[in-house]
């Protein structure tokens, strides 16, 4: 039953969907973190640290790849290499974002 669902799963496509995901919900976990940290809303973190200004950009994108890595790193070990090889496509695509934003 394994050997089918990897044979399902374990795609390209889906590695980078998940990638793609995963850095919005890295995102969203260190936006969460960084308003109770700096007791503020979600919303003042989107809007005015994420949107507002180009300072932090980079920083906040960094972040949000870390997901990302974190699940490349599980779905290696579980030997869905397809799979990483999109996780990984998506944490590539972030580094020229990255120093664009620098």
């Amino acid at each position: 039953m394994d050997i089918m669902r990897k044979q399902k799963f374990d795609k390209f496509w889906i590695g980078f969907v998940l990638g793609i995901i995963g850095a919005f919900i890295g995102l969203c976990i260190f936006g969460l973190i960084w308003s109770n940290v700096n007791d503020q809303d979600f919303a003042y973190f989107f809007k005015d640290v994420f949107i507002g200004t180009r300072y932090y950009t980079d920083k906040l994108i960094t972040m949000s790849i870390v997901l990302d890595v974190f699940l490349f790193f599980i779905f290696m070990k579980m030997e869905w290499y397809n799979l990483s090889k999109g996780l990984l496509g998506v944490v590539i695509l972030a580094v020229p974002i990255v120093v664009y934003f620098y």
